[in-house]
């Protein structure tokens, strides 16, 4: 038997659809777009970070990944984020390696799901 974990993702679109009101939809696209690299770019400075126990990185790296994921109202992102950075600040290893595999486990939906949400193809 395999254990399988599936997490329902959750994205504010009252938030993309603010951004494109305060920003304009093509700047907010744009923005959108590049948080999004930022995203993907951070969870792999995270991983190295973690596998190198460098805490400081990673409770860095995690914070401003809260911050993109805030802004564009991927919630469970950012509160799992969060979470990364308070368990690397305890020191508590478990917790840390726990709360990062479960940041990779939603940072696919999440990201496709603001994809789909801004109809923006990759």
């Amino acid at each position: 038997m395999e254990l399988r974990f599936c997490e329902p993702v959750s994205v504010d679109g009252d938030r993309l659809v603010e951004l494109c009101v305060k920003m304009g939809e093509t700047r907010a696209e744009e923005m959108i777009a590049l948080s999004v690299d930022n995203l993907w770019r951070g969870m792999e400075t995270l991983r190295a970070a973690y596998e190198a126990h460098q805490w400081k990185d990673v409770i860095e790296q995690s914070g401003g990944m809260s911050k993109i994921a805030e802004n564009l109202g991927l919630t469970l992102f950012a509160r799992v984020a969060r979470d990364i950075a308070a368990c690397a600040d305890r020191s508590d290893g478990p917790a840390l390696s726990a709360s990062i595999c479960r940041l990779h486990r939603i940072a696919d939906s999440s990201i496709n799901s603001v994809w789909e949400l801004c109809d923006i193809s990759v």
